[in-house]
């Protein structure tokens, strides 16, 4: 029976089911490895951040059986555990990977899940790599099918938290082996699970954010896919729009129907981002911008006399002076990169950098101003006043790491090496990556966690 005869949920069960046994084409498997490595550059510098010591302190607190690798560190602990640590010290840093569509930061909660269930059910690495593709897959379908209804504009409930619970789980259902049938009880689950508010906002530090973007989505889906693995059953569709169901209960501005756009002959791994810088997405655009400008005029921050940026107002209220995160504070990663010449891990990551007094003299140089008429929403315009001219330059949506402006494969070397670095050491986080790229030849996955594993403290 074709995919598109199925019902709603049997339909992504059977696709699921049918990925899990594939031979992905080249450029998908690719795609996927280099989004592999970024997260887990990620998952590994986000160990020292606080929102990673605080999963790893609950983490530990709960006296599981060891099983599965708290990435990055020499612990081990229980597979709901392993997830959430991971998926804290994923989301940690402003690292990992995005998708602007469907509102979702797929890796952070897609990795978590799948690292922790291959390692404990030794998973091979062809296993590993299917299940994050499928993981990626249904975060941004489920993401792009809920976004419509979940806009900061329209609703309380984030779908950065929803979305990717779905992709997390049927990454764990992956590597536990489920069947068509077994995959849609699962989707029973995910549902329940399913949650999530924007009042991560409020915040002023990076735990709770962390918690929903990804330690929650990626712990409750391996809970999920763990109840079924044990046993626990679940009849019924509940995507199947001819009763209540999943979307009706989200809201009528949900699209359920862009779960099935090209389901199987399309792959939403391309369309993910990379992020060249560790901040917040919306500070991209700005920091390339003034990047241009300080290399094109070799301007030293003693230089300069003043700052105008023109953005859309909406993203300072994301990343204005009210967010006290450096990686979330625009200008504050905007002052570094001036002092700096360019905006270190350290520099955008260290709270104490934000009262540094050169930093916070030249932050004061900086005025944020509404965008322009005529103006896309996505654009950064700035000028620099120094040496007595006025330099401009301006930056669209397209930024260094859009799917419509990839780096290159080498370029997120660099940047993994940099971020694994700041925990391993340069030969650990180069093998890891030569593991990554022939990561369908392991029998597991325990050289990739052993890689990862800090020298210094084993």
């Amino acid at each position: 029976m074709a995919s598109k005869d199925l019902g709603y949920g049997r339909r992504i069960a059977s696709h699921a089911a049918a990925l899990g046994h594939s031979n992905l084409p080249d450029k998908i498997r690719l795609k996927t490895k280099i989004h592999i490595i970024d997260t887990l550059a990620a998952i590994v510098s986000g160990t020292a951040l606080e929102a990673g010591i605080a999963g790893q302190k609950f983490a530990l607190s709960t006296g599981t059986r060891p099983v599965a690798a708290i990435v990055g560190t020499t612990h081990k602990v229980g597979l709901i555990e392993a997830a959430l640590a991971n998926g804290m010290a994923a989301h940690a840093d402003e690292s990992d990977d995005s998708h602007e569509t469907s509102q979702t930061h797929p890796g952070c909660a897609v990795l978590p899940a799948a690292i922790s269930v291959g390692q404990a059910r030794e998973a091979t690495g062809l296993a590993f790599l299917n299940a994050v593709h499928l993981g990626y897959d249904l975060t941004i379908r489920f993401g792009e099918a809920l976004s419509p209804a979940m806009s900061f504009a329209r609703s309380s409930l984030s779908c950065h938290a929803f979305a990717p619970i779905f992709g997390a789980g049927f990454a764990a259902g992956s590597l536990m082996g489920f069947d068509a049938e077994r995959f849609l009880v699962v989707l029973n689950y995910l549902a329940q699970e399913a949650s999530g508010l924007t009042t991560w906002r409020r915040d002023g530090a990076h735990t709770l954010k962390s918690y929903v973007f990804a330690g929650m989505p990626a712990s409750n889906a391996v809970k999920a896919a763990g109840l079924v693995e044990s046993g626990f059953t679940g009849s019924g569709d509940v995507l199947d729009p001819s009763d209540r169901n999943f979307f009706e209960a989200i809201s009528s501005r949900a699209e359920p129907n862009r779960l099935y756009v090209d389901l199987g002959t399309s792959y939403k791994v391309l369309e993910t981002d990379i992020k060249k810088y560790s901040v917040g997405f919306p500070i991209a655009a700005p920091l390339s911008v003034l990047e241009d400008i300080l290399g094109r005029a070799g301007l030293r921050h003693d230089e300069i006399k003043a700052i105008r940026i023109r953005y859309h107002p909406d993203w300072y209220k994301v990343i204005g002076d009210e967010n006290r995160m450096p990686d979330l504070n625009l200008r504050h990663c905007m002052a570094a990169m001036v002092v700096e010449g360019m905006l270190s891990f350290d520099a955008s990551h260290d709270v104490g950098r934000m009262s540094d007094a050169c930093t916070l003299s030249v932050g004061r140089r900086i005025t944020l101003l509404p965008n322009e008429e005529g103006q896309d929403r996505f654009e950064a315009r700035i000028e620099v006043d120094a040496r007595g001219q006025t330099y401009r330059s301006a930056q669209g949506l397209y930024v260094l790491g859009r799917k419509e402006n990839p780096m290159t494969t080498e370029q997120v070397h660099d940047k993994a090496v940099e971020l694994l670095t700041t925990v391993i050491s340069e030969p650990a986080a180069r093998r890891a990556i030569d593991i990554v790229h022939a990561i369908e030849h392991e029998k597991d996955l325990s050289r990739l966690i052993a890689a990862l594993t800090p020298e210094r403290r084993r």
